[in-house]
């Protein structure tokens, strides 16, 4: 649905046009969404929502083509920024998020699948859903810990310039990014669980490598939250073990995605 694809383009670039302004300007009142910028993203995912239905289900079944998937990921993504933006308006993460969802409108329709998997399997479409919201989490979580790293080092330095002097306190965000962590590992983990429930040959399947990637990520993201919760593991440590943890899953999730589907075919 091209029109639909466009629209919410227009409309994700609109708002992260309004948000990077009000939050240069810094006033109380201009920084909180508001009517008009909240309207704007609810119109955007609304769009994208129409997008990702007609398209996904065009040929009778789940598109599972790498960008159709990851257009479902950065419309999760949009909605969870939006929820988050309404809570903490002076950091809203809209701001990265938004051109990010964008761009996979454009990926979507500029590079489509060869030869797109579908699947036609309610249970299995949950599963999927419930993995590609743990991803969600975890890319937000991931683009916190960047942010994070930048203030942390200037604060470090005593030199605290441009939009970073902008942004909340530094425990305010490092809670953000553990909160997004705590939510999507438990998503990850019922993910996990409900896979295997699905899977009759790893091999066969092609599952391999993005069961052992993810089981990986799994791991990662367990000693981070096993670190922070008896070492008290913050700053440059837990903005290592995000980023690590979230390299592995992108690789399970996408990279074993375009391996599949754009070199082996």
């Amino acid at each position: 649905m091209a029109i639909a694809n466009a629209l919410a383009f227009l409309l994700y670039l609109s708002s992260s046009a309004i948000l990077i302004r009000r939050f240069v300007q810094k006033s109380q009142s201009a920084v909180k969404p508001g009517i008009p910028v909240g309207i704007l993203i609810i119109m955007a995912l609304l769009f994208h929502a129409a997008d990702i239905f007609f398209t996904m289900h065009a040929a009778g079944g789940w598109d599972l083509g790498l960008f159709s998937t990851f257009s479902v990921a950065t419309w999760l993504m949009a909605l969870i920024a939006l929820i988050v933006g309404s809570r903490m308006p002076d950091s809203h993460p809209g701001i990265v998020v938004y051109p990010l969802v964008a761009l996979s409108l454009m990926l979507r329709v500029e590079l489509p699948s060869p030869e797109p998997p579908s699947l036609s399997d309610p249970a299995l479409e949950w599963h999927v859903l419930l993995s590609l919201a743990a991803y969600s989490l975890f890319m937000l979580a991931a683009i916190q810990a960047v942010v994070l790293a930048i203030q942390e080092k200037q604060l470090r330095r005593h030199h605290v310039a441009g939009i970073i002097r902008k942004l909340p306190p530094l425990q305010t965000m490092e809670k953000g990014l553990f909160q997004l962590i705590i939510t999507g590992f438990a998503l990850l983990t019922i993910g996990l669980i409900t896979g295997f429930m699905f899977v009759d040959d790893l091999l066969a399947q092609h599952l391999v490598h993005k069961t052992v990637l993810s089981i990986i990520a799994w791991c990662v993201f367990a000693a981070l939250l096993w670190g922070r919760l008896r070492h008290g593991w913050r700053g440059k440590t837990a903005v290592k073990w995000t980023l690590s943890g979230f390299g592995f899953l992108l690789l399970a999730y996408m990279g074993s995605k375009f391996v599949l589907e754009y070199l082996v075919n």
